[in-house]
């Protein structure tokens, strides 16, 4: 797949385009638990980067929603997934937007 058969960015300043949009829109119905159709083809990086801001995110959004919950359990989801969004922005150059 070429870089631009499917462009996320509209220019080097990280602005999404209407699809770059669209693949966020996708990925938060995902870290909601709501089902999509999504399917991505990115390098192996790229795949590590996003599979771990996805996850970081849907598990701090899962806690937020647990009944035993704690300040500290959720604020440790919150680092991690904050973690996680930086490692995504260092490696791919677009900001996590979720």
């Amino acid at each position: 797949m070429s870089d631009d058969a499917f462009p996320v960015l509209e220019d080097s300043k990280s602005k999404l385009s209407t699809a770059g949009k669209l693949f966020f829109a996708g990925l938060a119905d995902w870290v909601l638990g709501r089902p999509t159709g999504l399917k991505v083809k990115v390098s192996s990086s790229h795949a590590d980067a996003l599979t771990s801001a996805l996850l970081e995110s849907r598990r701090f959004m899962e806690e937020l929603d647990k009944p035993g919950a704690t300040v500290d359990s959720v604020v440790e989801k919150l680092r991690l997934k904050n973690t996680s969004a930086t490692e995504f922005e260092r490696i791919t150059g677009v900001r996590w937007p979720l």
